[in-house]
């Protein structure tokens, strides 16, 4: 079989795949495995696209994902905080935070603006249809002053795009819990009856390797490796065909060879939209129309090296009215992220493809971002000894209000293949944290393999 992509979902469909005996080989365009998940290291630094960190709700996958590791990982506590109006509140956003933490006035304007929402509902008719926009959602769950203060402007920051053109969905999980169920939960502590709360997810201890969190995906891809597998890295796929035999062929370019390989499946995890456009013949012109209707957001990382420890006094803070949406502080993950004595202060800044902030070298996005983080306290231009640049084209999948019917005819030309699925973050075009794509990954496989052909 042929997996697309090195990424955490196409490592974890390739080690079940390999560990149950079937031969895979998986193709990955970047130098190194994790897609974004990665870490890229250089002169002792290590740099993560994110940064992330390892927790489940999935009581097997934690001890499966630390089992790969010669040294104990010790679990943490996640330390996150919201920077809001020169405030720090609990996030994931929560009632009691917004109550408690936002200052008696806006607090009490949250609670009325609600309340007179319950008296006098927000009317839309896109309200529980699948065109339901951020703004229509927001307001009716949270009342007016809470979206025009909060998550309008944070909303169109992270996506770029105006929330009255944002599908709903757009919303984390964890935010779509009605105003007085979350403030009940938070209050009660209580578990419902389909599992453990979205918000005491957030909860769950983090684990952290040393250098970096593209140790996992690393250390699953040496499991696929010594189960027979292969990784081909810097091998950029460049067409998918359909054999006369049912089998696929995978055309793709490693450092400037064209190669070729044959399985008798594919699983691609690369975007989606990237997939249909390698397929030969080409879809239909009608499937290529919704295919250009759907698009991912871009991620820039700008890291900066520093003496400077205890920075931020957590992991990671988000911001509004700021160049980026978060910063990160390396050694608050593991002081192994840098050289002795040093540190690595990350922002990461939203953008679309081909905008300015996209093409914009390292200098020009340190220069634009340095003001906003010397204001802050944070680092100012002494501080900083030298720069470090990630992009990455799709980081996340933008859910745009129509986004549903063009995903659907998509996915459903897509099913002619009978060789060939689609999993993942990317793959998928659904948004999912880390462990959710492993478990998703085994399971697709386990169903896979069940198949009489494949049994």
């Amino acid at each position: 079989m042929i997996v697309l992509g090195g990424g955490v979902s196409g490592l974890s469909a390739a080690w079940r795949l390999a560990s149950n005996g079937v031969s895979v080989d998986v193709l990955e365009a970047h130098y190194c495995v994790g897609g974004l998940a990665r870490t890229e290291r250089q002169d002792g630094y290590c740099l993560d696209v994110g940064p992330h960190s390892f927790f489940s709700d999935e009581q097997w996958v934690v001890p499966t994902i630390l089992d790969l590791f010669d040294y104990t990982l010790e679990p943490m506590p996640r330390m996150v905080k919201f920077f809001y109006k020169n405030k720090y509140l609990d996030y994931p956003l929560t009632a009691q935070g917004v109550l408690l933490q936002m200052g008696l006035l806006s607090g009490l304007q949250a609670a009325f603006s609600y309340l007179k929402g319950r008296l006098f509902p927000h009317r839309s008719a896109t309200l529980g249809t699948p065109e339901e926009t951020v703004e229509d959602w927001a307001i009716s769950s949270f009342g007016e002053h809470l979206y025009r203060s909060f998550f309008k402007p944070y909303t169109e920051q992270f996506w770029k795009v105006s929330c009255t053109q944002l599908s709903s969905r757009s919303i984390p999980t964890h935010t779509r819990m009605s105003f007085l169920n979350t403030l009940w939960l938070l209050l009660r502590r209580r578990v419902t009856k389909g599992g453990e709360s979205l918000i005491e997810r957030e909860k769950l201890p983090t684990y952290y390797p040393r250098t970096g969190f593209g140790e996992i995906p690393e250390r699953i891809g040496n499991a696929v490796k010594s189960c027979g597998g292969n990784i081909h890295t810097s091998s950029k796929v460049i067409s998918v065909k359909e054999l006369a035999s049912g089998g696929m062929r995978v055309f793709y370019d490693k450092n400037g060879e064209h190669k070729e390989i044959d399985g008798d499946y594919v699983i691609s995890t690369i975007p989606l939209t990237s997939l249909a456009k390698m397929l030969n013949p080409a879809p239909p012109p009608d499937v290529l129309a919704s295919t250009d209707k759907l698009d991912y957001r871009s991620l820039v990382v700008l890291g900066m090296a520093t003496e400077k420890q205890n920075v931020l006094g957590c992991s990671y803070i988000y911001l509004l009215d700021r160049p980026y949406n978060r910063i990160s502080e390396m050694s608050e993950f593991s002081p192994y992220t840098s050289p002795a004595g040093e540190n690595i202060i990350t922002v990461e800044i939203p953008c679309l493809r081909d905008s300015a902030a996209w093409k914009a070298p390292k200098e020009e996005l340190f220069d634009m971002c340095i003001g906003a983080l010397a204001e802050d306290g944070f680092v100012g231009p002494g501080d900083v000894k030298r720069l470090f640049l990630i992009k990455d084209p799709f980081a996340y999948p933008i859910y745009r209000k129509d986004y549903a019917g063009h995903l659907d005819r998509l996915l459903e030309y897509l099913k002619k293949y009978k060789s060939l699925a689609t999993l993942g973050r990317c793959g998928e075009f659904m948004y999912m944290d880390i462990d959710k794509c492993m478990v998703r990954a085994f399971d697709f496989v386990d169903k896979l393999l069940k198949k009489p052909e494949y049994g």
